[in-house]
């Protein structure tokens, strides 16, 4: 089922054809997951001829890998604009903190793990720019750190992704729950 985009005005140019068509998938993967969609769902959401979208970008995947290293980047600014270190040791208060702003974007850590889930080779680094938010945070440049590291961003995604359902489903406090969450990531570099 092709969606239609409300507007009457349609993008003319590319810098108006690849926003419109970012813009388009970001919200299609919120209501629908990445698989959920095809590219003519992006193009009608778009307001685009669907050749626009392969001229542009190429497949859907690589519209995909787009919204996602966009994303990433996002939040890497974010963080740099909150003050949060990444690197070195992290307070429990510090890791809080990051917990609460990488809440803020939801869509981006749905399409991250759907993208990983249907192409595990997407979280080799090097291969796809949103995994370096991950492979970067608190290492330290120490290649030692890579285990915590990939424990830390395992914890923090399992938060982001299931804390809200775990909490529901087991009636515990949030705060209390995310706050533990926060004690762990803290604890792993604390360790080093």
């Amino acid at each position: 089922m092709t969606v239609r985009t409300t507007s009457t005005t349609r993008p003319r140019g590319r810098e108006q054809v690849r926003a419109a068509v970012l813009s388009a998938t970001r919200d299609l993967v919120a209501e629908r997951g990445p698989g959920g969609f095809s590219v003519r769902d992006i193009a009608g959401r778009a307001g685009v001829n669907h050749a626009l979208v392969h001229r542009h970008f190429g497949t859907k995947a690589d519209v995909l890998e787009q919204v996602l290293a966009d994303e990433g980047r996002a939040v890497v600014a974010a963080i740099a604009e909150a003050g949060l270190p990444t690197s070195g040791q992290a307070s429990t208060e510090v890791v809080a903190e990051l917990l609460d702003l990488l809440a803020t974007r939801p869509t981006y850590w749905r399409a991250l793990v759907n993208a990983v889930l249907d192409a595990p080779e997407a979280a080799v680094p090097g291969t796809a720019s949103t995994t370096e938010l991950f492979s970067g945070l608190w290492r330290g440049g120490d290649p030692g750190d890579a285990d915590a590291t990939a424990v830390a961003g395992a914890t923090v995604l399992g938060w982001l992704i299931f804390g809200g359902f775990m909490v529901e489903a087991t009636g515990a406090d949030p705060d209390a729950v995310r706050r533990r969450v926060a004690e762990q990531v803290a604890g792993l570099f604390a360790q080093r």
